[in-house]
């Protein structure tokens, strides 16, 4: 029997940097009712020698994940696709907070490792950082950090390969 828990995706797909690459990916999910959680793309990646790359979470069963693996890679503009379970240590998330006080080194510290932390900006509207790390080090800090009041907007989330 397919296990039908719930878990979190990661999709990191090599495209072909043309217009509607990013639309056919997002039109996969809808088609098969699997929401995307966060998406991120960008062109040229001369280094690896492939157009652009789109990176996505998503949140759903193990068989729900096979079938859009198996949907996107039928996409003309897809070159390849990598799949990773959100937990893998692998991943980097990074955000950037904007917080209404100064952070503490105490307040960046992860379950297993310290997180990346740089103060971006500070003016008169508070405080903006960069975090990064592993997913599963980064968001019980930014839970943490919302639910005592200190962050004022998360400016932007993205997980990376």
């Amino acid at each position: 029997m397919i296990n039908q828990e719930m878990c979190r995706w990661v999709f990191r797909t090599h495209v072909l940097d043309r217009a509607g690459a990013l639309t056919s990916i997002a039109s996969a999910f809808s088609n098969e009712g699997v929401s995307i959680d966060t998406i991120v793309g960008h062109g040229i990646e001369q280094r690896a020698g492939v157009d652009g790359s789109v990176v996505l979470t998503f949140y759903c069963s193990e068989a729900n994940k096979d079938k859009m693996v198996r949907k996107v890679k039928r996409l003309s503009k897809v070159i390849r696709l990598e799949e990773h379970p959100y937990e893998s240590q692998s991943l980097r998330k990074s955000a950037l907070i904007r917080c209404n006080r100064q952070l503490k080194p105490r307040d960046v510290v992860g379950e297993t490792a310290f997180l990346t932390s740089e103060l971006v900006k500070s003016d008169a509207h508070g405080w903006t950082y960069l975090l990064a790390g592993s997913p599963s080090d980064l968001d019980p800090v930014l839970e943490s950090l919302e639910a005592a009041g200190i962050i004022k907007d998360v400016i932007y989330s993205v997980l990376s390969l």
